[in-house]
């Protein structure tokens, strides 16, 4: 259902627009009933929007830069939620974790045990879910410059400010997973705080969910090899897993 739906949303922001006969014709294995449920569902997660007779893309810019995160949380959110449980389940009491910043790191703030731990993050939406849901983590929230469309704070002392910590796990995000240019983000404040992070933690974990597989973005911050473990939604092709376990361990 899911591939369904991101092949429908793709064929849209590919066109600019389309009509539900043009999508039919298209995907001609699919009846009409079900694209237009499927449209619905779409344009609930605010990824489309419904016009007469069809739908168009929401207005985004791509490659560049990446989408303001407000757009962003409301993408492929069944597939998130479901790697922030898997992540959530390598979290034990006691552990020192960094949440990074991203929609899979908020889904993942939802998801953690409510447990003594101390959860770092750079994040300030991140760190009120989880005051505001958990009543056990101490929560250190990072200083600097907050990014209008990151929502995520990046400062030139982040690496003073980190090395007072001693990190069990680090769950980064990521804009684009390639199995050729890594992890890759779209910034390079966000490179360099995810560089300084799989220096520092113990273990890095990069959430994945598989709609970033393929995409590249401006900066990588890391080779697929020099991350601990990648957690994906399950819906990873066969051929591109099999290539991600060579390298790492996939979940």
């Amino acid at each position: 259902m899911q591939k369904r739906r991101d092949a429908i949303l793709k064929f849209i922001e590919a066109n600019g627009e389309s009509s539900i006969a043009s999508l039919a014709e298209r995907f001609s294995e699919w009846s009409e009933m079900t694209i237009r449920r499927d449209l619905a569902f779409l344009e609930k997660e605010r990824s489309i929007i419904l016009t007469r007779g069809g739908a168009r893309a929401v207005q985004r810019t791509f490659g560049l830069s990446e989408d303001i995160y407000s757009e962003r949380e409301q993408r492929n959110r069944e597939a998130k939620m479901l790697v922030a449980s898997k992540a959530a389940g390598l979290i034990d009491p006691g552990k020192a974790i960094f949440i990074d910043s991203g929609s899979s790191a908020m889904a993942l703030a939802r998801a953690v045990p409510d447990q003594n731990c101390v959860i770092i993050t750079s994040a300030p939406n991140v760190a009120l879910e989880i005051i505001r849901c958990k009543s056990k983590p101490q929560v250190v929230l990072l200083g600097g410059t907050l990014g209008r469309r990151s929502l995520a704070v990046s400062a030139y002392d982040l690496e003073t400010q980190l090395s007072q910590f001693n990190i069990d796990i680090a769950f980064l995000g990521v804009s684009g997973f390639d199995l050729r240019a890594g992890c890759t983000v779209g910034t390079q404040d966000d490179c360099l705080l995810k560089k300084q992070l799989i220096k520092q933690a113990r273990r890095s974990v990069v959430l994945l969910d598989s709609s970033k597989l393929g995409v590249a973005m401006p900066f990588t911050y890391a080779a697929i090899e020099d991350i601990g473990t990648v957690v994906s939604d399950g819906n990873i092709p066969a051929e591109a897993a099999e290539e991600i376990a060579k390298k790492t361990t996939l979940l």
